[in-house]
Formats: structure tokens, sequence, C-alpha cells
């Protein structure tokens, strides 16, 4: 008996159960899309319509809720509190239609389109107006109209609207599918539910199923409701509106599922087999219950991505982000880091506009507080500092930090054709400013070691140059000494061949002075300086000097350290062919040896003597000139180059010199 008594008592109020979560569910979506809008309603994308849809759901749900709420208190269905309840809820139902008209209107572009969706919106008024003031007049006064037929009137007066403006504004080739489709939805539920609510109120003789038509009639009018959830979830906080509000609809839908199950005949039959049936109903509800709790979790996560997927067609960030760290790490200049940073902002958000701006491109101090301080920051329609951006029609800021210092300005333009900018576009876009900043600061740095190489490199440039400059300026007193001897010698026994001496030797010391600022001077330059040397030098040993000189012309145009066969040919005479009695031979070649150019010094005098130093030369045998030599090519070359002093077959001695080939000049 208990049993049946509480099988009875649970099927009389399964349907207030099932209204109660119903409305509440309703309830706090609305007051969750109504706070969200409200805290975006100065950014641009959020559609004003958003809160009069709001408002039009608040008054159903509110009104349900306190419907249920009085007649579950035992208020009579005639009382003015249930009557109030009533007229406020359906009050809602009568302004629905205008938010839904207000998203569908800007997709009627054809003329005669546009004509119908004003006519069509101006008796969406029209019929709301009379409606509530037919609600207000059924409370305060005697009604005109029956709440019954006021009902059937209000529902069937908003599924006629909501056709006809289906019809004249939406075109399934030019409406988004996120639009379409729920509009679908919301026209066939308000159909479905007034034809159910209009049987349910007016059943036929013997009809059983009143109750269970009834309950049909008002979850297709919650369906409208959650379809309409889904049409203007469309703002920028538009994703974490669906996030919470697929929560709270699934919660109320599991709430349900455990009424209809603890209430079943089912678990009533199986409750009936133990010894005491209240208690094991009790069990088995509380098995029901964690059961539809521990599923929760899993049908949550997977429902709500994929309604995210098919409103918003998010991209996927990740692998845009991927993409635009490969690109930006080959990229050296700021023009085309700009460039690609635009792209991956514009492309994957289907953007009107992006542009990357640098701070100094307004006015110091004309820069919203926030984006100095690293925030994003979304203008409002009526800023003026969208006037004065590079970007038309720029709605949000993203800072870009270099170095901890604001140093660029990311302008985005989603434009009217799109959607607002969701939170999630608005961490991506973040992200997409994170990347470049990093980039600048890299290239900044690159930029900086290079600037230092540079000056370190000028540097011992300069240095070098000075030490060049130092170790020839050795080898002119060195040689003017002994051209000047040879001089006075000739003054006293042959004053012609004394003046024609000078003229020369004021030619040596031209050249010398030509080519003193040059580290580098040509092969065939070289070789015309070391001829008008021996030119002076043949002063002093007459007919007794012979000399050859071969030049590759593959090594003709190569550069080679100023001065550096002078005194390698100053080392033969003075050394092998001078004290030699009777003729002498000096041979002198530049040719290539593999990647290296030889120059080749070599005579058939007495040979060099004594032990060899640092180049393979005995700097006290061979003289000042050829340390000089020897120190010039560790300054110019370090370990690249080589200066070599040994005997030659047959007599005398020969000086090699290999080098690094620079390339020719020529």
């Amino acid at each position: 008996m208990l049993m049946d008594a509480l099988h009875a008592s649970a099927s009389t109020g399964v349907l207030f159960i099932s209204d109660l979560i119903g409305f509440t569910t309703g309830l706090l979506i609305t007051v969750l899309l109504l706070a969200l809008t409200l805290r975006a309603i100065k950014l641009p994308g959020t559609p004003l319509a958003n809160i009069g849809f709001a408002a039009s759901a608040l008054l159903w749900s509110g009104g349900g809720l306190a419907w249920v709420a009085l007649i579950a208190g035992g208020e009579g269905r005639q009382s003015p509190l249930t009557l109030g309840a009533q007229a406020i809820q359906y009050i809602g139902a009568a302004v629905f239609p205008i938010p839904v008209l207000a998203i569908w209107r800007p997709f009627a572009v054809l003329a005669r389109q546009k004509t119908a969706a004003r006519i069509v919106w101006s008796c969406g008024w029209l019929a709301a107006s009379a409606l509530t003031a037919l609600w207000v007049s059924s409370v305060l006064a005697h009604p005109a109209l029956s709440p019954v037929t006021l009902k059937n009137l209000t529902a069937y007066s908003a599924s006629v609207i909501l056709t006809v403006g289906a019809v004249v504004c939406l075109r399934r080739e030019s409406t988004p599918r996120a639009v379409y489709l729920p509009s679908l939805m919301i026209t066939a539920a308000a159909w479905g539910a007034s034809i159910a609510l209009t049987i349910a109120r007016n059943p036929p003789p013997n009809w059983k199923a009143g109750g269970l038509i009834s309950g049909v009639g008002l979850h297709l009018v919650l369906l409208v409701v959650l379809f309409s959830f889904l049409l203007f979830a469309r703002f920028r906080y538009a994703d974490v509106f669906i996030r919470y509000g697929v929560r709270i609809l699934l919660a109320g839908t599991w709430a349900s599922a455990l009424t209809v199950a603890a209430q079943s005949n089912f678990l009533f039959h199986l409750a009936r087999q133990g010894r005491s049936p209240a208690a094991v109903h009790i069990f088995l509800v509380f098995l029901v219950a964690n059961g539809l709790l521990l599923s929760f979790t899993f049908v949550d996560e997977r429902f709500s991505g994929w309604v995210n997927r098919w409103l918003f067609r998010a991209p996927d960030y990740r692998a845009w982000t991927r993409r635009l760290a490969d690109r930006l790490r080959g990229l050296s200049f700021e023009t085309e880091i700009a460039a690609a940073v635009e792209d991956a902002a514009r492309t994957p958000l289907d953007l009107r506009g992006a542009r990357l701006a640098t701070v100094e491109a307004l006015a110091t101090g004309r820069w919203p507080a926030g984006v100095m301080e690293g925030e994003p920051v979304e203008l409002d329609f009526a800023d003026g500092l969208r006037k004065e951006l590079p970007l038309p029609n720029t709605e949000l800021l993203i800072p870009v930090a270099v170095s901890g210092r604001i140093t660029h300005v990311l302008l985005v333009a989603p434009g009217s054709d799109r959607p607002g900018l969701v939170s999630h576009d608005l961490s991506y876009l973040t992200a997409v400013a994170g990347q470049c900043g990093h980039r600048l600061d890299a290239l900044r740095r690159e930029r900086e070691a290079v600037e230092r190489q540079s000056r370190e490199a000028l540097l011992l440039q300069q240095v070098t140059e000075a030490e060049l400059r130092a170790l020839r300026a050795q080898i002119n007193p060195h040689f003017l000494f002994n051209s000047l001897n040879t001089i006075a010698d000739l003054i006293v026994r042959d004053p012609a061949g004394a003046e024609t001496m000078t003229l020369r030797l004021a030619g040596v010391f031209r050249h010398a002075l030509a080519h003193s600022r040059r580290p580098l001077t040509p092969v065939r330059d070289e070789i015309e300086f070391v001829r008008t040397y021996l030119h002076i030098e043949e002063a002093r040993f007459g007919d007794r000097l012979q000399v050859e000189i071969e030049v590759s012309p593959e090594v003709a145009g190569e550069e080679i350290p100023s001065l550096i066969l002078q005194p390698l040919v100053e080392n033969a005479l003075k050394h092998g062919l001078g004290p030699k009695p009777g003729p002498g031979r000096l041979w002198i070649s530049a040719q290539p040896e593999g990647a290296k150019l030889r120059l080749r010094v070599e005579d058939d005098g007495l040979g060099p003597g004594g032990r060899p130093a640092r180049g393979g030369m005995d700097p006290e045998s061979a003289g000042v000139g050829l340390s000089n030599i020897a120190e010039r090519l560790v300054t110019l070359y370090q370990d690249g180059a080589s200066v070599r002093l040994e005997p030659r077959e047959g007599g005398g001695s020969r000086a090699t010199v290999l080098l690094p080939r620079l390339g020719s000049a020529a």
C-alpha cells in the first residue's frame, strides 16, 4: 500500500517536477546569457537583439517557474498571483519573435526581401503590443478573452510571425548554417508546441493522454528557447556562454532523467521484491543518480565540444600557431615579420583586416592605457580613436611587447560580415602578438650581435693596418740606407749614374708612398715595383746580374701584401749574389699552387746559413726584411700563409711564400 501511494504521488507530481526543472534550466541559461551580453554590450559584434531575447526568455522562464511554484504551493489557477505569473510568462512569448526577426533581417539582401522584412517586423511589434495589452487586462480587469484563448492566440501569433519571417529573410545559399538550422528548428518547435498545447487544452471526449500532450507542448516550448540560445550565442563571450549553457542544459536533462527514473514502473516493481520496498526504492534511485552523475562529465565534454565546433567552426589554433612560428624563424626583416603576423591573424579567423602598427603611429598618450600596460583593448563604436588608426574600422588592439616594452600594436578589424570575435579567437590573437614580440626581440638581439661583431672587426682591421704600416715602415729606412750608400759611391766615380739612380730611387719611394695605406696590392703591381728596384741595383751589380721574371696570367690580378717581394729580392742580392764572385742569376716567379699562390725568389749565390727559425728562416742571417715578412704574414693570415728560406739544388738559396688565393682583382 505504501509503495502504491508513493507511486501515485510520484505520478501526480512528475509533471510539476518536469516543468520545475525545465523552467529552472531555462531561467539559469537566460540569466547567464543576459549577464554576458550586458558585459559585452559596448563591444563591436554584440547584437542588441541579445538583450531583447534574454528579456523575453527571462519573462517566459521566470513567469513559468513562478506559476509552477504557486500551483505546487496550493494557489488556485484563477488566483490573481497565478494569473499574473501566467501573464508574465506569455508576454515573454508574445515579445519573443521581435529579437528573432532582428537577427534574421540582415540576411534579407534583395530589395523585395528587405521590404517584406520591414513589414513582418512591424507586424511583430503590433502583435506583441496587442497581446501584452490583452494579458495585462486579463489580470487587472475583466478579460476580453479567456486565458485558454489568449494562450492559443499568443502561441499561433508567434508561430505565424516566425514562419513568415523565416520565409522572407532566410535563404539556404546565403545564410550561415549556424543561423539557418537553429532558425528552422525554432519555427518547427514553435508550431509543434502550439498544436500540442491546443490539443491538450481542448481534448476530445474520453481522451486520456491530455497530460502527456500538455507535457510535450511545454517541452517543445523549452526546445524553442534552447534553439534560440544557439541562434543568439554570437557575440564576444559566445563560447563561454555555450560552454556553461550546455552544461546547465545537460544538468537539467540529467535531473529530468532522474525524476522519470525515480517514478518509473520498473523501479517500483523492483522495490516491491524486497522486504522494505521504500528503502529499496531509495537505494535504487541513489544508484541511478550516481550512474547519471558519472556519465555527466563524459557527455558534457564531448557534447560541448561538438556544439562549439558546429556553431563557430573554430580553426585549429595550435596548427596555425606552429605554422606562424616556423615562418617567423626564417624572416630577418620587420616588414616580412609584419606581413606574416597579419596573414596569420587575418586568414584563419576570416577577418576583414589586420595590421601591425608601431606605437609611434599615434601621438604620445593617444593609445589606451590598457594597451601600454600589455592588455588587449576593445574599442567602442563611438571611440574617436578608431578614426586615427591606420586600419579602418579597427575594433580590437593587441599589444606587442619587445624586451618588456610595448613597441607595436596589432590592429584587428573583424568586419560586419562575420560574427564577433569570441574569447578563443582573442586568445589566439594574443598568442600571435606574443610570437611577433619574441621574433622582433630575437631580431633585435641578432642585429646587436652583428653590429657588435662589425665594430670588433673594424677595430681589429684598424689595429691590423696600424701593425702593417709599422712593419712596412721598417723596410723603407733599411732600403733607403742601402740605396744612399750606392748613390754616394756613384757620385765619386759616375755622377750621371748617380743622377739616374736618384731618379729611380724617387720612383721607388713614389710607389711606396702611393701604397702606404693599402695592405694589399695586385701581383702585377708588385712585380713592376720589383723591376724598378732592380734597375737601382743594376748600378751596383752591372753586367754581373741576370734576372728572369715569370708571372702566370692566372694570378696576375691576385692581391698580395704590399712590398712582400722586395725584401726577398734584397736578401738574395745582399746575402747570396753580392758576396759571390763573377756573374749571378736571379729568378722571380708567381704561380698558382692549388688553393694557394706561390711567390718564389731564387738565386745561385752562396746559399743560406745558420739555423732555421719561425717560417723556415734565420732572421740573423736573412736580415730584418725577411723577419718583417714573417710578422706581416702572421698578422694578415694567421696560420694561412708561410714563408721558407732553404738551399737551392745546384747552389744558392730559394725563398718561397705561400699565400691563400683571395680572388682576382680583375
